[in-house]
């Protein structure tokens, strides 16, 4: 196998040099991960009986996918003959097979794979009655095995034919279809060796494979400021009220440990119970009883939720990556002479490297907190991390589980916090907190400035960010989709190596394109959706020309919905219309633009796409009254409103313009502030200039009325 380690070594330091694109390395974690799913390529590779990579057919990665969401992992491989082969080889002397790394090496797998797999624990007792597995292994295999006997989707032969594993592959197929569009690219220069000679997604497409196999809600979800909020207070609520009650429990537990003492009382239970809280018992398990006293907690669940809380805090202020919020350490937190507060943090991406992040009083104490709980095991281990606390001190790598994407949901269910509407779970992830930080502060914080995202993300400045993802990136997209068609007409046997060779950097560029245009328009459909379903419901109104048009097309849209629920339903039920009137906002927003006036209180309804909505935005003729009229060569049209020539008096004047209920609070407010400004100005021009600008604001105001808002079925 000398050709696959090669193989594998010159993919991994592609990914950590240049990057398999050639646009930039990527992250230690992602190259970690992509490691482990090249193993099971290489597995399923020799299983199916194919020596190298070159020798693979065109439809080997649509094969490949279909078994990962049919079966998982378990499924590239033929387990079971080779179970059975095991058991048959053995001598009647031997020990009984144990479910460990030594049997999983022995079968060709992961340890992991088979100890989650309850089909695989029951094959295992089926191959060797006498074989060594636990009560709650058996009892998670009798449950587990109706489940895959259910799974819809499984191809019949599949079901029959090969162990399951219990967790599908279905929101991490990119990162296994992935490795062949490195592997094919990478191909034609490093991998001489065994170059991928056939291109895995020629016959059919990734996106096409994609669509086909993965589970919907593989991307990233947004989280709405709203429910940000109410996260973050439920997380700042939880470390204010129990973080000295959990302290004061752990001390009294491992002062019991050292005794040889079991109790479910301790002083602290008494003294520092929130009122009307849950109990913690200072215990880190209860053995085989099933019982539990009402309203009680064990220590290592109240350690998991004040982690979840504390990753919560630490990653919604900070707005840092699984990694970062993992790297808090003793001491991370400062406060300098002024009262600032930050947080030094691991930045895997750019920076590499500790940075310092401005952060809320509420850190410090979230900090400390950590600092103190996780003392003795920095001790015991000599290391600085705060997310760690050991169960026993004399095994200190038994750890309380701090894998946030576990901990979160459950801290949340605890504290009451009901899922974001139209969810039955929060499903709340760390990078969907770092998200929801960037939405909060371009869709939430209108009026807000923007060097705060700048400077906290590390990323370039945020206009421009939104020039190129609404106008640029969609159209180079686009251009270059037409231009790779039309090379691909040609055959491939006729296509000179300069052709091929264009080819192969378009399909780079255009996948590179393709995945940031869909980190950005997710979030700006989501929020244009939420501001028609707030006017449509009456929770928000708008003023402005460009609000009111909003404003008749939500009318319409609803009506047509309405139209189609009295055609399928006699029963007029407001419940049915809400499906199909989301799908049509939906459709709406992804046609349409809707987008805050970074620095105002506004929004802006021009498409960037049309020239005379930016013939007729206000701010681009301010912007034309600052060009000299002799000097036309050279400079570039303007593709898109100018937001640095915005302000609200500009925009509540422009026929795109749209004012929702904080920016008609924010109109009235600047008319208050304009009166007393010309009323006490310095000067005689100073007033006349004061009162003109008040009464051009006050007749945009009024030309913007009424105020339109819905509410009524």
């Amino acid at each position: 196998m000398n050709g696959d380690r090669l193989t594998k070594k010159i993919l991994v330091l592609s990914c950590l040099t240049t990057g398999p694109r050639g646009n930039g390395a990527l992250d230690a974690t992602f190259v970690a991960q992509m490691s482990r799913r090249f193993d099971w390529l290489v597995r399923y590779r020799r299983a199916e009986g194919y020596n190298s990579f070159s020798a693979l057919p065109r439809h080997y990665a649509s094969d490949l996918s279909m078994l990962l969401r049919a079966g998982g992992v378990l499924s590239l491989v033929p387990i079971e003959e080779r179970l059975d082969a095991l058991v048959a080889q053995r001598a009647p002397e031997e020990e009984v097979l144990v479910v460990s790394r030594e049997l999983a090496s022995k079968l060709g797998v992961t340890a992991a794979s088979i100890t989650r797999s309850s089909a695989f624990l029951m094959a295992l007792i089926d191959a060797d009655p006498n074989a060594s597995v636990s009560q709650a292994d058996l009892e998670a295999a009798k449950a587990g095995s109706e489940d895959v006997d259910g799974e819809e989707d499984e191809p019949n032969d599949l079901r029959n034919s090969r162990i399951l594993s219990d967790s599908k592959v279905r929101r991490s197929l990119h990162g296994y279809l992935e490795i062949f569009d490195f592997l094919f690219r990478l191909s034609g220069r490093e991998l001489v060796h065994d170059p991928l000679s056939n291109d895995p997604f020629e016959q059919m497409s990734m996106e096409a494979i994609l669509a086909r196999d993965r589970s919907e809600g593989g991307r990233t979800a947004t989280l709405l400021p709203s429910d940000m909020m109410r996260a973050l207070t439920a997380a700042a609520r939880y470390v204010t009220s129990y973080s000295e009650y959990i302290l004061s429990t752990y001390r009294d537990t491992r002062s019991f440990e050292k005794v040889c003492v079991h109790s479910t009382e301790t002083l602290a239970s008494e003294r520092l119970t929130p009122k009307d809280g849950t109990r913690i018992l200072p215990i880190w398990n209860a053995g085989s009883s099933k019982e539990r006293l009402d309203r009680t907690v064990l220590l290592p669940e109240a350690i998991r939720h004040l982690f979840a809380a504390s990753a919560i805090l630490i990653s919604g202020f900070a707005a840092r990556r699984d990694i970062g919020v993992r790297s808090a350490h003793f001491g991370c937190v400062k406060e300098d002479e002024f009262g600032q507060v930050t947080i030094s943090l691991y930045i895997g991406k750019t920076d590499r490297d500790r940075v310092e992040v401005p952060v809320p009083a509420i850190i410090k104490k979230v900090v400390k907190v950590l600092e103190e709980l996780s003392e003795d095991t920095r001790r015991a281990k000599g290391t600085e991390w705060l997310f760690e606390v050991a169960f026993d001190l004399d095994r200190p790598d038994r750890l309380v589980s701090s894998r946030f994407h576990q901990i979160i949901d459950p801290f949340l269910d605890f504290v009451g916090e009901a899922p974001p509407e139209g969810q039955e779970r929060w499903n709340l992830s760390i990078h969907m907190l770092r998200r929801g930080y960037g939405i909060w502060y371009y869709y939430g914080l209108t009026g807000g400035s923007t060097d705060a995202l700048s400077m906290i993300y590390r990323h370039n400045d945020p206009n421009m960010t939104r020039i190129y993802f609404t106008m640029a990136l969609p159209g180079q997209i686009n251009r270059l989709k037409a231009d790779l068609d039309a090379r691909l007409r040609s055959s491939a046997a006729n296509r000179s190596k300069e052709d091929q060779d264009w080819i192969d950097r378009a399909y780079d560029r255009l996948s590179y394109l393709k995945t940031h245009q869909q980190a950005f328009d997710g979030p700006r459909c989501e929020i244009f959706v939420e501001k028609l379903l707030g006017l449509w419901r009456g929770t928000d109104c708008v003023i402005g020309a460009g609000g009111k048009a909003l404003f008749n097309d939500m009318q319409v849209i609803a009506e047509r919905a309405m139209a189609s629920v009295r055609i399928g339903s006699r029963v007029n039920d407001p419940e049915a219309l809400e499906a199909p009137l989301l799908q049509r906002f939906i459709e709406y927003a992804q046609t349409h633009f809707l987008e805050p006036v970074l620095g105002t209180n506004m929004w802006c309804a021009a498409d960037p796409q049309d020239p005379e909505h930016r013939s007729d935005a206000e701010c681009l003729k301010l912007k034309g009254r600052a060009n000299a009229p002799w000097k036309k060569d050279g400079i570039p049209e303007d593709l898109t409103p100018d937001y640095d020539f915005a302000c609200n008096r500009i925009c509540i004047g422009c026929r795109h313009g749209a004012a929702f209920h904080d920016g008609q609070k924010a109109l009235h407010e600047e008319v208050e502030q304009r009166r007393h400004a010309a009323r006490h100005a310095a000067t005689a021009f100073l007033a006349d200039e004061g009162e003109r600008l008040l009464a051009e604001l006050e007749a945009n105001i009024a030309a913007a009325g009424p105020i339109k808002k819905g509410g009524r079925l």
